[in-house]
């Protein structure tokens, strides 16, 4: 599948603070950089206003690409950016910590109340490469889906990472044993989004 290699430049337009997006396309790239790579009708809500365009993300950049008229900006998250609604999911942007960095992203919101739960969605990219003898098989170079990272704030807390239920239940500040048996009860795991979900909405609903 072709993919359109990205490069920007800095300009303003229509009071989002967005890059113009020059394309250029590369047909030898494999996998999508795309949660999805139509312009799908989109809401981009800043500054206390909103704004209704063809948009996409881009996983990999992290970026919203959207359509003002025939150009293809790009936004990058940041503070004055509040969510971006598209018809299937909703991004947030939040400030978090992702490989000992703290950064703004934009967000899945999966579910809100006492706790507010989040998804990250993570796209790597892997360079063209030889196989190991005796083929030598040409690998070509392409983008990869990788697991979501899941994060969580409690209140107006800050962001935390899960990396385990228990350690999850440990920093919340009621019902601790109630939840230890539901997760126990559920097969709650940290890796399998639905039962996540699962999980906080049953915390949110006591």
């Amino acid at each position: 599948m072709g993919i359109v290699w990205l490069f920007t430049f800095t300009t303003s337009h229509a009071q989002l603070p967005s890059v113009m997006t020059n394309s250029a396309v590369s047909t030898e790239i494999e996998g999508t950089p795309y949660l999805d790579e139509k312009f799908v009708p989109a809401v981009i809500y800043h500054d206390n206003t909103f704004h209704k365009v063809p948009a996409r993300y881009n996983m990999f950049r992290d970026v919203i690409e959207y359509m003002e008229g025939t150009v293809n900006m790009s936004l990058a998250p940041g503070p004055n950016i509040n969510r971006v609604r598209f018809a299937a999911n909703t991004l947030v942007v939040q400030k978090f910590d992702y490989k000992r960095q703290t950064k703004y992203g934009y967000l899945t919101l999966l579910d809100s109340g006492k706790v507010i739960l989040y998804s990250k969605m993570v796209v790597t990219f892997h360079k063209a490469s030889t196989g190991p003898a005796p083929t030598f098989k040409e690998v070509p170079a392409g983008f990869d889906r990788e697991p979501d990272v899941f994060y969580y704030k409690i209140g107006d807390g800050e962001q935390i990472e899960l990396e385990s239920i228990k350690s999850m239940i440990a920093t919340l500040p009621e019902k601790q044993q109630e939840l230890t048996l539901f997760a126990k009860k559920e097969k709650i795991s940290p890796k399998k989004e639905e039962k996540i979900i699962k999980f906080v909405q049953y915390y949110n609903s006591l």
